[in-house]
């Protein structure tokens, strides 16, 4: 019985997918604050396989527009790295298909903070060293709040009131 459990979780810890050179890593937003932030982040995996990358930017509590690109580019697999998917928050990027060069991206997705990117991919060293990399944007738009628009709609029926109104003379 003991025998036949261990043989079980060692053919459990061999058969497990394997990451490499996971990378987690903080980005700090700039720019006029809050209204609009934005961030740039590169990141190299030195070795061969899978892997998981997080990337947690900061300042982020709130909802948030979000806008986000990633690109890589290789000239042979040992540079390539192949996006499997990516994701802020579990809202996915839009990824292009494998090749050379490969992108993702995320347009204007509306986002409760604090923002965590989240990439997987593979670094393919089909006979040599592996040094890959990739790079990424994001830019950020605080979501209006509710009473913004209630204040909108309201200055727009004040304007109405005013043109409709007579007008003395």
């Amino acid at each position: 019985m003991k025998l036949s459990t261990i043989a079980l979780a060692a053919a459990l810890l061999v058969s497990s997918g394997a990451y490499a050179d996971d990378v987690t890593t903080n980005v700090n937003l700039a720019g006029d604050s809050p209204p609009h932030l934005t961030g740039a982040f590169g990141i190299t995996h030195y070795e061969g396989g899978e892997f998981e990358d997080t990337i947690t930017f900061s300042p982020t509590s709130g909802e948030w527009f979000v806008d986000s690109s990633l690109i890589t580019i290789g000239f042979n697999p040992a540079t390539n790295i192949n996006f499997t998917y990516a994701e802020i928050n579990g809202h996915a990027m839009s990824l292009s298909p494998s090749g050379v060069y490969e992108y993702a991206y995320m347009v204007q997705e509306p986002i409760m903070g604090p923002l965590v990117l989240t990439v997987y991919g593979v670094v393919d060293t089909s006979d040599m060293a592996a040094s890959a990399s990739y790079a990424g944007t994001i830019n950020i738009s605080p979501v209006p709040e509710p009473a913004t628009y209630g204040m909108l709609m309201g200055g727009l029926g004040l304007l109405a009131w005013l043109a409709r109104r007579p007008r003395q003379e």
